[in-house]
């Protein structure tokens, strides 16, 4: 197999793991979990075998107080922020519509290094934003206001996930050896969702057999998988081309939705889904 075919393959594969959070947090939930306590395992589960993976490389383990600073910052209000926002607006929503929503952080990021970064900006970027406004306000059903706080969780969620992407940019986080990264940034998260947990009254160990199974395996799929195709995409083929084929991601929530769920989606919906994929499929195209 070529290197550009193992990049192609590893981004679809990549977009796949991410694009089955909402089957993974759907079973945590018939299992007896709840939101909060779904996402905690999500992040907790994985540090055993990320921490086994450091020693195994021979990974040090050590960081700075301005590092673990950094790390606090981004976890909380980007990367551990965005899965509790998500996460909890798939209580009020379609899970594929949720996943969609959020795939506008690309257009965020681009907004977000405008404003706070000062970098210019070409007018198809801004036509991009426009568009992807646009296929937001086409998933607003005026009849059911209970759909609203779903659908302003999902757009917060890619407002945090853009600051993630930024920082990680620009704050210098981008330095340290991926997996430790990961692994920090992982702990930190659940820390975080562990202290909402217990403070909502929502967290539960009281998982069958069968749902533990599945959290273990897919907290650790997530982590290691989703992340290293996704970087193994970029090497491959680029960053524009794997871009474009992470868009498999809301596609798959979608399928998975409309296929275990029954979620139906209205014409108005499948346009602002149209609208917001194409927005950042031609994000991803653009050369800077």
């Amino acid at each position: 197999m070529s290197k550009r075919a193992m990049g192609v393959a590893a981004a679809i594969i990549s977009a796949v793991v991410f694009g089955m959070v909402p089957l993974f947090m759907k079973t945590v939930i018939a299992g007896g979990g709840t939101t909060l306590s779904g996402a905690f395992y999500r992040f907790a589960l994985s540090l055993p075998l990320l921490f086994a993976v450091i020693k195994f490389k021979k990974i040090p383990m050590g960081i700075t107080k301005q590092e673990f600073f950094k790390i606090c910052l981004v976890t909380v209000f980007g990367y551990g922020g965005t899965a509790v926002l998500l996460f909890s607006s798939y209580n009020f929503i379609p899970t594929g519509m949720s996943t969609t929503i959020h795939f506008v952080y690309p257009v965020f990021t681009i907004l977000g290094c405008i404003i706070f970064l000062k970098e210019r900006v070409r007018p198809l970027k801004i036509l991009c934003a426009a568009l992807c406004m646009c296929g937001i306000l086409l998933f607003y059903n005026g009849e059911s206001a209970s759909s609203l706080p779903g659908i302003g969780l999902a757009f917060l969620s890619g407002i945090t996930y853009a600051f993630y992407i930024i920082y990680l940019k620009k704050g210098g986080l981008q330095e340290m050896d991926t997996i430790k990264l990961i692994f920090y940034m992982n702990s930190v998260a659940s820390v975080m969702i562990f202290i909402m947990a217990l403070a909502s009254g929502s967290f539960t160990v009281h998982l069958t057999a069968g749902t533990w199974v599945v959290t273990v395996v897919f907290a650790a799929v997530v982590s290691l998988v989703g992340v290293f195709g996704f970087q193994l995409g970029v090497k491959y083929i680029g960053p524009e081309s794997a871009a474009i084929l992470s868009t498999f991601e809301p596609i798959t929530s979608l399928i998975i939705g409309a296929v275990l769920y029954d979620e139906v989606f209205s014409a108005k919906a499948l346009i602002g889904c149209a609208c917001i994929l194409s927005s950042v499929i031609i994000v991803a195209k653009m050369k800077e």
